[in-house]
């Protein structure tokens, strides 16, 4: 199935991914976001970042990490900027469902100011092109091969600051709605930290000449945001957690052992995603100030 735009999709990936830490009464939580454009009626984008309304969940403060350039434009990976956030889940915007585990917060202003210090850095942004066109999820097979990008903790380089991938594929169809909603399972490992990580659509590489594969990434198009991990019980119930990675004195916290066999991971649509849009461009326009 051809991705439009996929292949530059593809090279971008690792940057618009962030490593979210908020800081809370019980510790430090931390999360995955990612960064996404909503196109403006006058042609401008606003530049947000979306991730789980679990990780910023009692936020005083909070942070996120991006690729920081030098002065000659080379990427200096091993020296992040830190974006640190005041009052951090107050300037979050939750989902207009209350039901939904997706908030954004504006970053226009926190990077333009970076670039203000005379800071530059690499960021890439997900937008609606990004996403599967619905004629294309249509045709989707029940089992596809995805890939989940975020910071699980221990897992992630803090030298590198790239993403980690972990792949797999979808456990329900992702065109249908898993239990009346607007989400789909996946088998893949849900790492504490991966709460807000985007989920991707993975196509083979195109095959080269001469029968060999090309010298190119696999198309890739966003399918969702992993937000929760649902586990049975050997007993027939079933429960949904949310995938939160927490830090107490500089060490991750192990999370709770589930009962039954492995989690699957639950995915949030798209659609709940282009749900902000409207809100995006009435708080824009100043309409509203907060919902």
């Amino acid at each position: 199935m051809p991705l439009a735009g996929s292949q530059k999709l593809t090279e971008e990936l690792g940057y618009s991914v962030a490593r979210i830490e908020c800081d809370t009464p019980t510790g430090v939580q931390c999360g995955t976001g990612f960064f996404f454009a909503f196109l403006l009626e006058n042609g401008k984008r606003s530049p947000c970042l979306i991730t789980s309304r679990h990780v910023v969940h009692g936020a005083r403060s909070g942070r996120f990490f991006i690729t920081r350039k030098d002065a000659d434009g080379k990427l200096q990976p091993q020296q992040p900027l830190e974006c640190r956030i005041a009052d951090f889940e107050d300037k979050c915007h939750p989902h207009p469902d209350p039901s939904v585990d997706l908030v954004l917060i504006f970053v226009g202003a926190n990077l333009q100011a970076l670039k203000a210090g005379g800071q530059d850095f690499q960021v890439a942004y997900l937008s609606r092109s990004a996403i599967l066109p619905p004629e294309q999820r249509a045709t989707l097979a029940h089992l596809e091969s995805v890939a989940v990008l975020g910071y699980p903790l221990g897992l992630w380089d803090p030298q590198q600051l790239q993403p980690v991938a972990r792949l797999g594929i979808t456990a329900t169809h992702a065109g249908l709605p898993y239990g009346g909603a607007c989400e789909f399972l996946i088998d893949v490992p849900c790492h504490p930290g991966l709460g807000g990580a985007p989920v991707f659509l993975c196509t083979p590489a195109p095959a080269g000449e001469g029968g060999t594969q090309a010298q190119r990434s696999p198309g890739v198009a966003l399918l969702g945001v992993l937000y929760a991990q649902r586990h049975a019980h050997l007993q027939g119930e079933t429960g949904v957690e949310p995938i939160v990675g927490r830090v107490r004195a500089g060490r991750p916290v192990p999370p709770p052992a589930l009962p039954g066999p492995q989690p699957l991971g639950v995915v949030l649509g798209t659609d709940r995603i282009l749900d902000f849009e409207p809100l995006v461009r009435a708080m824009v326009h100043g309409y509203v100030s907060k919902y």
